[in-house]
């Protein structure tokens, strides 16, 4: 119910806002810049039309309800306990927002801010790797998404992790504890650590992020520039949806990620830290910004649904289970058939289309299936012409699913049916 009432404080924000669209454009890979800390990057500033925000609700919000839950909430107040006394309240606040004969202020979106700011939002920690002298070689940011027992685990990016042989968990007072790598998604850029203490800390939930919708309201948490700022909090709206990025520079977008835009601030530091919705859910881990004299306000997280599959395997696997991986070194043969005469490789003439295969990796899907030399022309119900068609119609699969491929070998096709996906071959 506490998360209703926030939601319901923000209704009418969210539908304002919902009109507004951000502009994504191919931008140069000196511009896609990871949060760690020692990366330099831009930031934004975020303003509210309060030509948009009419003026009765906060008077209604504040003194009916706002000072009572801040009060509940700090001493830990039950989901029961919260129906018992305000259900009659925002009963009639959901009858009011329905006729519309209240709506939002500034300060009313102020005081629901300090509600998640004063809960879920201290789940955000921060995360720093050290090398084997001891010697602190990145800080980024990470949020506890779960506790068992005294084992609390910490969602943050790869990247913020991946040079580090031991790491430390920092918090708002100073205080830090040692943690583990419990496993990586180099391919994603997630890690996810682990420490054990008696101590209580907050410890955030995931949201939907499927129901994330452009004009969304949310926060970002992380440490902007290290613990100096620990803990920053800053407010944007979700600029877009299903974004893509070619991270590896191959002039591909990797559809490993349909990351989230959205307009919050975010910088160096901030790798690894949450994107909450109004709920206090977190909905994003922040991973990347654009940065150029030319862009402001593109900063984009890893959705949460992704972020939680990835989190569940790491735990049980060590490792990540939901992108497969086919374990093919190929070229695609449209528009190469020059630099195949230059090595007098010959692709008959009746193929104009399809990957030729270089070398299998040993254990990956197609192992046992796919020879170097042959030529894929399908797999599963996607027709081989480019790279980059068949990298965003093939991510529709996770690990798990079965296909059938097409290829040419020794002047005959063979199909293959029923090959199943698998994850990246372990190390």
């Amino acid at each position: 119910m506490k998360k209703l009432y926030v939601f319901l404080s923000l209704l009418l924000v969210t539908g304002l806002l919902a009109g507004c669209t951000g502009i994504f454009e191919t931008v140069p890979q000196d511009q896609i810049t990871f949060l760690t800390s020692s990366k330099t990057t831009t930031t934004t500033s975020n303003t509210i039309d309060k030509n948009l925000i009419l003026s009765d609700v906060y008077e209604i919000i504040y003194s009916e309800i706002y000072e009572e839950v801040k009060a509940e909430v700090m001493t830990n107040i039950s989901e029961e306990r919260f129906d018992e006394i305000y259900s009659d309240i925002i009963d009639d606040l959901l009858f009011k927002i329905a006729d519309g004969s209240i709506s939002i202020t500034p300060q009313s979106i102020i005081d629901m801010i300090n509600i998640v700011e004063n809960t879920t939002a201290n789940s955000v920690v921060g995360v720093s790797a050290f090398n084997d002298y001891g010697v602190e070689i990145s800080i980024g940011s990470g949020a506890i998404y779960k506790q068992v027992g005294d084992k609390y685990y910490v969602i943050t990016n790869n990247h913020v992790v991946e040079e580090g042989t031991s790491f430390t968990i920092h918090f708002e007072d100073g205080s830090e504890i040692g943690a583990l790598l419990r496993g990586v998604d180099d391919l994603v850029d997630l890690a996810v650590l682990y420490f054990i203490t008696d101590d209580e800390y907050p410890v955030a939930d995931f949201g939907d992020s499927s129901l994330v919708e452009k004009g969304d309201v949310v926060l970002a948490v992380g440490n902007p520039g290290g613990y100096d700022f620990y803990g920053s909090i800053t407010m944007g709206i979700v600029s877009g949806l299903d974004r893509y990025f070619d991270i590896d520079n191959d002039n591909i977008n990797d559809m490993f990620v349909n990351y989230i835009q959205h307009d919050a601030a975010i910088n160096s530091g901030n790798s690894g830290g949450a994107l909450f919705d109004m709920n206090g859910d977190i909905i994003g881990i922040n991973v990347i910004k654009l940065s150029a004299t030319d862009i402001e306000g593109m900063g984009f997280a890893i959705p949460s649904n992704l972020v939680s599959a990835i989190c569940d395997d790491i735990e049980e696997f060590g490792y990540s289970k939901q992108k497969p991986v086919l374990g093919i070194n190929f070229i695609e043969i449209r528009g190469h058939l020059d630099l195949f005469e230059a090595n007098e490789i010959v692709i008959p003439d009746e193929i104009e289309d399809g990957f030729y295969i270089f070398e299998v990796t040993a254990g990956a899907s197609f192992d046992g299936y796919v020879q170097a030399g042959d030529i894929i022309t399908k797999i599963g119900d996607i027709d081989l012409t480019t790279a980059e068609n068949f990298v965003l119609l093939f991510s529709q699969y996770i690990v798990g699913d079965t296909i059938s491929i097409t290829l040419y070998r020794d002047g005959g096709y063979i199909t293959y049916n029923d090959i199943e996906l698998k994850a990246k071959v372990a190390d």
